[in-house]
């Protein structure tokens, strides 16, 4: 995937101190850092968060780029699949999240793990509305990709469940090798 597919592509430097976000409970904090502006408990050596807007009616993501320790690495996909297991709900300070869902596994990489689950935005009025996530986390090397999407509410794309693009993350991958095997 490249510019000259039509599709935008924006990023912006992040810090590279351990995420100190937490969710309540505690052991779903992993997948409460990887939603926006991606992160993780451990420190990176360098992150960048990217935005990716596709061509016209199709879906767009944030990746975010994290290199590390390979022990580091590992732990990060590691902590989020145990808490991608173990989680069905949560709260990360106002926002509330449910149906946390593992997917198959994409096979992405050395390790990979995918989630659905569902925001609920609550009004003063009484009104809610239900934001569907999709989040894949995957380590090649030790690079940590993470790849985050939510359905607009109203969006025309809502005949498919939220997802991320397959081509988008597979080109990811391909560059991260390709970069690793160029050192």
């Amino acid at each position: 995937m490249d510019k000259s597919d039509g599709e935008k592509f924006g990023s912006i430097p992040m810090s590279t101190s351990p995420s100190e976000r937490r969710a309540q409970p505690v052991e779903c904090s992993p997948i409460a850092q990887t939603l926006g502006r991606s992160s993780s408990a451990y420190a990176a050596n360098a992150r960048i968060n990217r935005t990716y807007s596709g061509k016209g009616a199709r879906r767009g993501a944030v990746m975010t780029l994290a290199s590390h320790r390979i022990g580091d690495a590992k732990r990060v996909v590691q902590e989020f699949r145990k808490s991608a297991d173990s989680c069905t709900d949560f709260t990360e300070g106002r926002m509330s999240y449910e149906e946390v869902e593992v997917q198959p596994d994409p096979g992405y990489g050395d390790d990979s793990v995918s989630i659905r689950l569902v925001e609920v935005v609550s009004y003063p009025d009484g009104v809610k509305i239900r934001v569907p996530h999709a989040v894949v986390v995957l380590r090649e090397g030790t690079t940590v990709a993470m790849f985050h999407n939510f359905e607009r509410p109203n969006s025309s794309v809502r005949k498919k469940p939220t997802g991320i693009p397959d081509e988008l993350i597979k080109a990811q991958v391909e560059k991260i090798r390709h970069f690793d095997g160029a050192k």
